[in-house]
C-alpha cells in the first residue's frame, strides 16, 4: 500500500514535470521488481500512474499497488536513459 507521503510524491511530480522526477521500486504482475525513473503524466481512476519511463523510453502504465519506495528526484539531475535495474529477490529472471 502507497503512503501518503507518496501520494504526495508523485502530485509534487505532476504538477512541476519540468522539475521533478520520481524513482521507485515497481512489481510487475509475474512478481519481477525493477528499479525505475518516471515522469508522471497523470493518475488514471485513481489506481494507476500513465508517466513516462525514463528507462524504457516509452510511456507506461502503472498499478499504484505495485509502487514502493517511491522518492522525488530534481529532474535536472536525470539524464536519459536511465539504467532499468532488476533487482534480487524478483520471480523471474
Amino acid at each position: 500500500m502507497m503512503t501518503s507521503t507518496e501520494k504526495m510524491m508523485i502530485r509534487k511530480a505532476l504538477l512541476a514535470p519540468e522539475s521533478f522526477v520520481l524513482r521507485m521500486v515497481y512489481s510487475d504482475k509475474s512478481g519481477a521488481r525493477t528499479e525505475r525513473v518516471v515522469s508522471p503524466i497523470r493518475i488514471l481512476e485513481g489506481k494507476a500512474m500513465l508517466a513516462l519511463c525514463l528507462c524504457r523510453e516509452d510511456c507506461r502504465r502503472f498499478e499504484l499497488e505495485r509502487c514502493t519506495a517511491v522518492e522525488l528526484l530534481d529532474a535536472n539531475d536525470v539524464l536519459m536513459p536511465v539504467e532499468l535495474k532488476v533487482l534480487a529477490g524478483s520471480l523471474s529472471n
